[in-house]
């Protein structure tokens, strides 16, 4: 088990594993600016704010920023409807919002919602192994962990089994994509 574990933490550093993308909801506090995120959450993909008047939710995009954008704000304060958000990726992770919702944010029953890749969860050895992977991934994962036990009992099979489980991960990894078009069109309103 610590092997298979070990082989999953190697692919959640191969971000995004689609199938650990998860939508979580945080409900906002009138100025509060951070709020704690799961330990689970590696990286946030996109964000918004659902407000709802009238039981009809609507919907805008806040978009992230880094430590040093949020740093540089000089009033960290004054309270309004958040428009950034930083992510602070430490052991106990946490999202601050700017500005601090106000309290029409609130009234409004204010969220802040967001799609976020999540750890992959432990192998269970109890009863059998069951890991947490798509069944496009089972090839590649066998492979792989083929290699990781290599490392300790066959080291002298590494040289046919990593091309092999690479080439079982690229062809896995390349399954793992959302189909839709990608559609460019150029500000010219500018102009």
């Amino acid at each position: 088990a610590i092997a298979c574990n070990l082989l999953q933490v190697e692919w959640a550093n191969h971000q995004v594993n689609l199938w650990t993308v998860d939508l979580q909801s945080i409900p906002l506090v009138q100025g509060t600016a951070t709020y704690t995120v799961d330990e689970a959450t590696i990286m946030i993909m996109a964000a918004y704010i659902e407000t709802t008047v009238n039981s009809i939710a609507t919907d805008r995009i806040v978009t992230s920023i880094d430590r040093d954008t949020y740093a540089s704000f000089p009033d960290k304060t004054t309270q309004g409807q958040p428009t950034v958000y930083w992510f602070n990726k430490q052991r106990a992770p946490a999202i601050t919002v700017w500005q601090p919702p106000d309290a029409d944010t609130i009234t409004q029953s204010g969220s802040f919602k967001f799609y976020r890749a999540r750890q992959i969860q432990d192998a269970s050895a109890i009863n059998g192994l069951h890991p947490e992977v798509p069944y496009y991934f089972l090839e590649a994962y066998t492979a792989a962990l083929a290699v990781k036990l290599g490392e300790l009992y066959a080291p002298s099979e590494l040289p046919r089994l990593v091309p092999m489980a690479k080439a079982q991960f690229d062809a896995a990894a390349n399954r793992n994509v959302e189909n839709a078009p990608l559609r460019i069109v150029p500000a010219m309103s500018i102009y």
